[in-house]
Order: structure tokens, then sequence, then C-alpha cells
């Protein structure tokens, strides 16, 4: 029976092992928010053992505060909403758990605080969300998914909190891979956002105090990274791989962010493009061949430091005193100056 004794020991070894060496093999600048620790029951889905359940939501209504859901390799065709569970959701491996849903409702809704989802390949419809966290939730840990093929691949609702999105793959979606509606104190970190149709990470409305470290985002049709409103402040963008985007990094009408540490690559248009938006800092980033590297248009008091810019002309030009010019970025009629330029540019990588 796979349920017993020694199948119990051996699941609940591998949530705890799963979860933390996902989250750890993925960060390593600060600290992550402390890992939850079911220790409830474990129900099974999909395997052939007495008690058994044959879908993914009937072992969710049967679940209670604490328990976790062992789901084995499979395709599983139907929505899961956890409603006001607050439980643990593991695959048995994350390319071969499979849950396809219709665009009715998410693939997967989190309907309450200190829920976690890990291990499972998600896939959607054009027309429909795949993740949803639902409002007042806090404590979620959405870890080692590959989540693509929706309209948006993850919904974090308003007044969402302290959810941690680390080492998913988020591809292929019509709009926003990862989408933050006036969410605040989110980790989104180590994960892969690549061929989305509009933004990798969008945040928008009242979204502060957010962390985007050390993502790798690539080939999204708008924007890397897009954060808007003018209460959307003290969110931090450091150590990504920013790719071959339209755009890498837009603000619209936010102030107090942070864009450090990056690579910002081939952009289509700009690299960074500032809209009233003000007191931002930008500094030591690599701005490499962007259409524009940066711009910006109604804005003011933002700061760049010591960034790495491809087309300074210190670059092009040997002469010392090429050395002491400032990189010039243009603003319309305006200016701004980055000081401080860097001669080479500086070694980031993605942890993945």
């Amino acid at each position: 029976m796979k349920n017993g004794l020694i199948a119990k020991s051996m699941i609940f070894g591998i949530v705890v092992l799963f979860i933390g060496a996902g989250v750890a093999s993925a960060y390593t600048a600060k600290s992550l928010s402390p890992q939850p620790m079911n220790r409830g029951n474990i129900l099974y889905v999909g395997g052939s053992g007495l008690g058994n359940y044959t879908t993914i939501q009937e072992a969710v209504n049967n679940a209670t505060n604490g328990d976790t859901v062992f789901v084995y390799n499979n395709t599983y065709t139907e929505n899961v909403d956890t409603k006001l569970k607050k439980i643990t959701l593991l695959g048995e491996d994350r390319d071969t758990t499979i849950i396809t849903g219709s665009a009715a409702n998410p693939v997967l809704k989190i309907g309450t605080s200190d829920t976690t989802l890990s291990g499972f390949t998600l896939i959607g419809t054009p027309t429909g969300i795949i993740i949803q966290v639902a409002s007042l939730s806090e404590n979620i840990f959405i870890t080692n998914n590959l989540i693509k093929d929706g309209s948006n691949g993850i919904v974090l609702s308003a007044t969402t909190s302290k959810v941690t999105i680390t080492g998913n793959t988020i591809k292929n979606n019509a709009f926003i891979g990862i989408q933050l509606q006036s969410s605040s104190y989110d980790i989104i970190q180590g994960n892969t956002i690549e061929n989305n149709g509009a933004q990798g990470i969008d945040l928008s409305l009242n979204s502060n105090h957010n962390s985007i470290l050390n993502n790798s985002i690539m080939n999204n049709a708008k924007e890397a990274i897009l954060i808007s409103g003018i209460a959307s402040t003290e969110n931090s963008i450091e150590g990504n791989n920013i790719y071959q985007n339209q755009i890498g990094v837009r603000f619209t009408s936010a102030g107090s962010n942070k864009i450090q540490s990056n690579n910002i690559e081939g952009s289509v248009m700009e690299g960074v493009l500032l809209q009233t938006s003000k007191e931002n800092t930008i500094e030591m980033n690599n701005f490499i061949d962007n259409n524009r590297q940066a711009t910006f248009k109604l804005s003011s008091r933002n700061t760049w430091d010591a960034n790495y810019w491809s087309t300074w002309i210190g670059l092009k030009l040997s002469a010392p005193i090429f050395q002491k010019f400032p990189k010039v970025i243009l603003g319309g009629v305006r200016l701004n100056f980055d000081k401080n330029p860097a001669k080479e540019p500086y070694n980031i990588s993605a942890v993945l």
C-alpha cells in the first residue's frame, strides 16, 4: 500500500527536500522567507494503492490544513481550486505530472494563505489564467513548475503579499508571464520567463516592496519588466538577465524603485524607459546593444550611476579626455548623465 508508513515518510522527505532545494539553489544574495513545513497527513492522487484519489480536486476537498496532496505522474484534465485549505500540492515529477484546464476558471486557484505548489506542468488556454492567487492570501510558495500556454501565467490578485515565486519556467502565454496587482513584499526569483505575448513581469497599481531577482527574462513581445502606478514604490530589480525583449524595463508613474546589477541587452526599442517617473536609481547595470540604451520622458530626479554602456564614447575613443566624459541619457530636450560609466561590463549572471 503506497500510503503506508514507509511511503508516508519518504514523501514527507521529498516535500522538505524538493521545496527547500529548489529555493536554495536559485538565490544567493538575500535571505528568503522561511519555508513551510506541513506536518499533516499525506493524500495520494493517481497511484494504485488503496485509498488513492483519482482527481486532484477530490483529494483537495478531503484535505485539512497542514496536509500534503502528493500527485503521481500522469495527465490530469481538471481545474483545481484549493479553496480555504492551507496545504501543499506536490507533483511527483515536474515534466510528467501535468494539469491541463479549461478557460472557464484558472487551471489552479490558490484560495488562501500558507499554501505551496511545486513540481507540476500546468497548461492553460490562450483565454484563461493558469495560476491565480486569491486576494488577502500571503505566505504562498510557487516553486519548480512549468507554466505555459495560458493567457497569463501567474496572477497575484489585489492585496496579496509575501508570495515567493522561484525556479519556475513561465513561457508561451498570450499576455503576461507574472502579473502583480496591488501585491507587496513578494519575491520573484530564479525563474525563466520567455516568449510571452506581452510583459514578462507586470507590477501595477499599488505593488510595492517587491524583489525581482536573478531571473532570465527573454524574448517577450513587450516589456521584460513593467512597473506602473504612483504607489508602486520600493521595488528592486537586481541580478536579472534581460535579453531581446521589445523594452527591457519600463516605469510608468513609478517612483523610488531600484534597477541594479542587471544585464539589459538586445532590446528592440529601449533598454530602460522612464515615463513620468521620479527618484528611481539605475546603477551598475550592463546596457549592451539595445536599439536605444535608455531614455526618459517627463521624469525627474532619477539617478544613473556606474552603468556599463556599450555605446559610451569613452569605449570608442581611447584618448584620456574621452575617459572623463559622462554618458549622456537623452530625454527629449532634457539630459540626464551617468557621470561614472563603467569601462568594462560587470560579471552578472542570473542564478537558475
